[in-house]
């Protein structure tokens, strides 16, 4: 069960972290209209290939402040300051009124997955992202960061984000939905989750 719970964690925050639309979505999105599912799926490929990378960061870094003696303690406030990062992040980003941006991709099999790789690794912010979520769920005895389980919750990660890109791949432009709306929708509900996060954890601690 335990293996499981971490293969799942890492699934589902994989998969919500991309719902979002942003560059690595919707440049999926683009590439499925223009080239067919087959193309964009291999750039799906090559961008959730590097979210593994990303999540071991993460990870890694979760794990040496799990090494302090005063280790719930210091987990739970290091959290605290990453969930409300990224519940300002979030709001800002749905108050931006600007629409995301696609890239242009080249047509072969070779150079889609290395633009998916590419695209992936300039993006940064998952790094955060599963730091603060591992930290989390350290916090609550939830993260073993020993192999294979933590292990299992990058592999998960990397799933989650490859199946919500062939989401997109498959129905976001088949729904010819407003991205810019729907884009702020999701950031305000994701500024509300993290910061809902970051209230009960500083409660629960004081």
């Amino acid at each position: 069960m335990t293996y499981f719970l971490h293969l799942l964690f890492g699934f589902t925050i994989g998969f919500l972290g991309v719902i979002p639309p942003g560059l690595l979505n919707l440049t999926a999105a683009k590439i499925s209209v223009e080239s067919g599912k087959r193309a964009a799926i291999l750039f799906a490929i090559g961008a959730s290939s590097v979210v593994i990378a990303q999540v071991y960061i993460g990870v890694f870094f979760s794990k040496l402040l799990s090494l302090n003696p005063d280790v719930l303690l210091l987990v739970e406030r290091f959290a605290i300051i990453i969930f409300f990062g990224l519940s300002i992040f979030f709001f800002i980003r749905a108050r931006l009124d600007s629409k995301p941006e696609f890239k242009t991709v080249h047509k072969s099999d070779f150079k889609l997955v290395g633009q998916g790789i590419i695209l992936s690794a300039l993006n940064i912010f998952p790094i955060p992202f599963y730091l603060g979520f591992s930290s989390f769920l350290a916090s609550r005895d939830a993260f073993i960061f020993e192999f294979p389980t933590a292990h299992l919750f990058i592999i998960g990660a990397s799933i989650g984000t490859f199946l919500m890109l062939c989401a997109y791949i498959k129905y976001v432009k088949k729904l010819k939905f407003d991205s810019d709306t729907f884009a702020r929708k999701v950031h305000y509900l994701l500024s509300a989750l993290t910061l809902a996060i970051a209230v009960f954890t500083l409660i629960r601690i004081n």
